[in-house]
């Protein structure tokens, strides 16, 4: 064989060991969520955005963005060991965001209290990207951002004009626990470490976490401000935690709050779009049958 046939081929040949190499491509992330710095959040503002304050009754009379209502998690869901579940008639759970004034013609701007919070607001992007909302904003750094940078804030609350919202709901984006484990997706536990090896400060019957299970603490995808962690920390924080970002994962906490913060910020950055399990470990740990691990 000649030279001149033999460097083609030896090309070819370590392109085709390249390929075999190269990790394969990320997954395409379509997502309705983005994260918005407070002068995105004013802009939003005053185009008419819809705008939802998930802190608490308390945080939210104290001083709140102008036009903001205050968005409650505990309104859309179950009572007891089901206070994480969505209410079933998710139909009924639209009509009640468009109470709030949340609209499918305009977008909706969400924040809560960031760092000093459980994550409310992701839970409330989430809930709207779940029911098929075309454009929610998440504001980084919740409302001290938008206060230290000296922007309005007011005390009173005018009646919200009832939008109009109707669910197209995204089943991908919301998994039944009866799905996990043996064969079922990955699960990823974002409570804190001490409550993935038993503790059970929210109320769970028992101690725990789901076998098999990855924990990562939902604070790990802020920074010390309360702000989002930029897309190569957070692809860190998943791979330190054994997720494989390029697979189907599941998220979970005690009541798909934390864990609906965590699918929403991964949304929001491209990495993912894991299903929540809105039932929680309050309801997995309140089923008898179902096992838990402490180790």
């Amino acid at each position: 064989m000649s030279f001149g046939l033999l460097a083609p081929l030896t090309l070819a040949a370590l392109a085709f060991v390249t390929t075999l190499r190269s990790p394969p491509p990320p997954p395409v992330v379509h997502s309705t969520i983005r994260v918005v710095d407070v002068r995105g959040a004013a802009a939003l503002v005053a185009r008419g955005a819809s705008v939802l304050d998930a802190r608490d009754g308390g945080a939210f009379s104290g001083g709140h963005i102008p036009g903001a209502q205050l968005y409650a998690w505990s309104l859309f869901t179950g009572p007891a060991a089901a206070r994480g579940r969505l209410r079933s008639d998710l139909d009924s759970v639209a009509a009640g965001l468009a109470a709030l004034g949340v609209d499918e013609t305009r977008p909706t701007l969400v924040y809560g209290a960031a760092g000093l919070g459980q994550g409310e607001e992701g839970h409330a992007a989430w809930l709207l990207a779940l029911l098929g909302h075309p454009d929610i904003a998440m504001l980084d750094g919740g409302f001290d951002a938008w206060r230290s940078a000296g922007r309005p804030v007011v005390t009173t609350t005018a009646a919200a004009r009832v939008g109009r919202f109707s669910a197209r709901v995204r089943s991908e984006l919301l998994i039944d626990r009866a799905r996990l484990g043996g064969r079922g997706p990955r699960v990823l536990d974002v409570r804190s470490s001490a409550e993935f090896v038993g503790a059970s400060p929210r109320g769970e019957a028992r101690g725990g976490h789901i076998p098999g299970a990855l924990s990562m603490d939902w604070r790990t995808v802020l920074d010390e401000r309360g702000r989002i962690r930029p897309v190569q920390k957070l692809r860190e924080s998943l791979e330190s935690a054994g997720v494989d970002a390029s697979e189907p994962f599941v998220v979970v906490c005690t009541n798909g709050v934390r864990s609906g913060f965590v699918a929403s910020v991964l949304a929001a950055r491209s990495i993912a779009a894991p299903a929540v399990v809105d039932g929680g470990m309050l309801e997995w740990a309140a089923d008898p049958s179902a096992p838990l691990s402490t180790t």
